[in-house]
């Protein structure tokens, strides 16, 4: 398994393939994979994407920041 790395904000980076057990799926998915790219946490699909990877991008998880995993 990867290393955990986290962005500025202390939101973790995750792969669109990646997983945990916070996963819900998004109302938007049309095939409901349990994957990042499906969940609602995620903002794989957010409008106007500063040009960054479309194969990661964060979670937006509370439990899942950089301060509530080092607890």
């Amino acid at each position: 398994m990867e290393e955990i790395r986290y962005d500025a904000a202390g939101l973790m980076i995750v792969r669109e393939d990646y997983y945990c057990e916070h996963y819900e799926p998004d109302d938007g998915a049309l095939v409901p994979m349990k994957e990042c790219w499906c969940c609602k946490w995620s903002n794989f699909r957010t409008e106007g994407k500063d040009g960054g990877s479309d194969s990661y991008s964060v979670c937006n998880y509370i439990g899942n920041m950089k301060q509530a995993v080092n607890r």
